[in-house]
């Protein structure tokens, strides 16, 4: 009979403190400038943020300390990681671009 109550327990817990994540399509801005003589690419460059944190500028920003030459960073994609843990929802994104440096 204890066996059976502390199973039940342990199962109980399991998943009440269990937790879920998952991740999201947000935005793809897949483009290149249409003339490819007038730019060189330098890289991929990807960064993972807080929703509070996110934007352009922090992915033009990692780009600059990646490849000090960069001009733009083109074909963005955002992602957005959300993870349940009870009750609680926590959001954070997954950025990434093409940097690419104008001639």
């Amino acid at each position: 009979m204890k066996k059976a109550f502390f199973g039940l327990v342990a199962l109980a817990l399991v998943t009440v403190f269990a937790s879920c994540t998952s991740m999201g399509f947000v935005s793809d801005a897949g483009s290149f400038p249409a003339d490819s003589s007038t730019y060189e690419v330098l890289g991929r460059v990807s960064i993972k943020t807080s929703a509070t944190k996110s934007g352009y500028s922090k992915l033009y920003e990692a780009a600059k300390a990646q490849y000090p030459d960069t001009d733009d960073v083109v074909n963005v994609k955002i992602d957005k990681k959300t993870t349940v843990f009870l009750i609680f929802v926590f959001h954070s994104y997954e950025m990434s671009g093409i940097a690419i440096n104008y001639k």
